[in-house]
């Protein structure tokens, strides 16, 4: 079926609609990717830094579970930037999948993958991802707690006000304002 795609996608490449002939190059680089996978999930464990990044936002672009599988690998590795890398192009993939993933790498040591984790999971709307967010709010990184409150208000419940009356009363000033602008919004 793969050959069926490529031979479709390279006659699209002649075609004179240059949307056409762009998505078809877009398309084919995406069908190389997947059919390197098994070379981007060893730069993903061998690779220097900067190459397992890339590869990270390379299979990104592609679907399936055997891609958020591979993700979910990227989640353990040794860099941070990695991990950070990988939790933008989980929440960027909007599947959810990938939500029980990203709740999890809350517990990540790192802050700066903390806060991009509670970033993408700003992302979904299911109410389920409150308790862990809450939990956020007890985080030692400023960083973290602010971006908690931001995704925290946006979801306007209810029950997050006492932790909203909180911030709005003794945060530093971004949490005090994202926790104002939460309150205001909330559901009554």
């Amino acid at each position: 079926m793969m050959d069926k795609r490529k031979e479709i996608l390279i006659k699209d490449l002649q075609c004179e609609d240059v949307e056409i002939r762009s998505l078809s190059a877009e398309a084919l680089e995406r069908l190389q990717v997947r059919s390197n996978l098994d070379y981007m999930v060893k730069v993903l464990t061998e690779g220097e830094l900067l190459d397992r990044i890339r590869t990270v936002y390379a299979i990104s672009e592609l679907k399936g579970s055997k891609i958020i599988d591979i993700l979910a690998k990227a989640l353990k590795d040794p860099s941070e930037d990695v991990r950070a890398s990988t939790v933008r192009a989980l929440g960027s993939m909007r599947d959810e999948g990938v939500l029980a993933l990203l709740v999890d790498v809350l517990g990540d040591e790192s802050p700066i993958v903390v806060r991009t984790a509670v970033e993408a999971i700003g992302r979904y709307t299911d109410s389920r991802v409150l308790g862990p967010l809450m939990r956020a709010l007890k985080s030692d990184d400023p960083g973290v707690v602010e971006r908690a409150i931001d995704v925290i208000g946006s979801m306007g419940d209810k029950r997050a006000e006492e932790a909203m009356l909180h911030f709005a009363a003794k945060g530093n000033h971004k949490m005090q304002t994202s926790a104002i602008r939460a309150l205001g919004v909330m559901d009554s």
